[in-house]
């Protein structure tokens, strides 16, 4: 396992008159910005090339299945929203 940025350099300086917990409060932001647990829990185990390749497969997938999803109920939203103004035009006649 090649080691890729395994030094990360994340540092809070301290301002004038600031309170502890605020620094600590833009240390964790920063650590969470640079995704660095993320990147501990993901390499935590050794994953086969062919099993993250899949996962990604399988994400595209579900991210393709939802957009379909939303383009048909936007869809039928419209269709239900032409079909109330032709029905109120009706009436009115």
């Amino acid at each position: 396992m090649s080691k890729q940025n395994t030094h990360v350099n994340v540092r809070v300086k301290e301002k004038k008159g600031e309170p502890f917990e605020k620094m600590v409060k833009r240390f964790l932001k920063k650590v969470k910005k640079e995704r660095i647990v993320e990147q501990v829990k993901e390499r935590r185990y050794y994953e086969k090339p062919s099993i993250t390749k899949r996962k990604a497969k399988l994400a595209g997938i579900a991210k393709w299945k939802k957009h379909l999803a939303d383009k048909k109920n936007k869809d039928l939203q419209r269709e239900a929203n032409y079909n109330k103004r032709f029905d109120n035009k009706r009436k009115e006649d």
